[in-house]
């Protein structure tokens, strides 16, 4: 008993120390860049709701690894595309483009569509998705719907990066599996805490990687057409020296003269009547008075003498 004791506790400290060096930053480095690491390492199956993945997501990690040349066979490409189109009747245009995408399996992102009063179409701008196979058709049907004014087409390969978070996908995967099979074997909470931690920082790491992947696989897997269809802008012609000729167009201008003359006369006496207002009640009692004072100074020096 005596031996024994001392022998589990090398055990035990040994033990800890190799578990301290596989939860540490450089064991996570080591684990990040095993996307070359052999899958029957892996063939024990560590419960999935502690590592947080599914089992289609585990699939990799059990037996079953990941090769890049499976990723490569088809290259990923995201397309977008921009057309300007004038038709005669935006209607029956935008109706076609429905028809387009019930064929081609597309569908509507974005619409901001103008009515005129009597609620027909005269503008349209659509953001249309279809499958990215069917990208050329799209845009050939669409530049058959009016008058083509400008059409531009752009293509991105992100086959590497597609191939990028794939292989960082399928690392943090088994990163996940390792640290749920150590977290397993911990026999301290101090231990469980620090395979706890780990684990969580790789779970943020890989749902972040998994929606960079689910974006990329819509980007590429959908194409984007931008499209504007709007009414042919109106041409209007000068008028000749004759157009406007005539006897009633004679009157028509000199009745316009006349109405416009008696509204200047009108708006004149209108600016001018407060001002005569003011001063007739004013100046009216003023002058009054003022010819009272002036007449009893006339009378006075006229019966002066009188009185002597």
């Amino acid at each position: 008993m005596n031996l024994t004791r001392p022998r589990l506790a090398l055990a035990g400290v040994v033990g800890l120390v190799a578990l301290t060096a596989c939860s540490s930053p450089a064991n996570s480095t080591s684990v990040d860049g095993g996307a070359a690491a052999d899958s029957d390492s892996l063939s024990a199956s560590p419960p999935r709701a502690a590592a947080g993945l599914s089992d289609t997501e585990l699939s990799d990690t059990e037996g079953k690894a990941v090769d890049a040349s499976t990723v490569v066979d088809q290259r990923a490409v995201i397309k977008n595309g921009d057309i300007v189109l004038h038709a005669a009747d935006p209607q029956e245009a935008r109706a076609r483009v429905d028809i387009l995408l019930t064929r081609l399996h597309g569908t509507i992102d974005d619409e901001q569509t103008v009515y005129d009063k009597s609620g027909v179409i005269r503008d349209s701008t659509l953001v249309l998705r279809v499958p990215v196979a069917s990208f050329t058709t799209a845009m050939d049907s669409l530049e058959q719907l009016g008058t083509v004014v400008h059409s531009s087409s752009s293509g991105k390969d992100v086959t590497t990066e597609v191939i990028d978070v794939q292989q960082r996908l399928r690392t943090l995967r088994i990163s996940l599996s390792d640290l749920n099979s150590f977290q397993r074997q911990a026999t301290t909470i101090d231990q469980l805490l620090r395979f706890e931690s780990a684990i969580t920082q790789r779970r943020g790491e890989y749902q972040s990687l998994k929606a960079q992947r689910d974006h990329l696989v819509n980007q590429t897997s959908m194409s984007t057409i931008h499209v504007d269809i709007s009414v042919p802008p109106a041409h209007t012609t000068a008028p000749g020296p004759l157009d406007h000729a005539g006897f009633l167009t004679g009157l028509k201008h000199g009745w316009t003269a006349l109405t416009g003359a008696v509204v200047i006369t009108l708006t004149a006496v209108g600016a001018v009547l407060p001002f005569v207002l003011v001063l007739g009640l004013l100046g009216l009692p003023l002058w009054w008075w003022g010819r009272r004072v002036w007449r009893g100074r006339v009378a006075t020096p006229a019966e002066a003498p009188s009185g002597d």
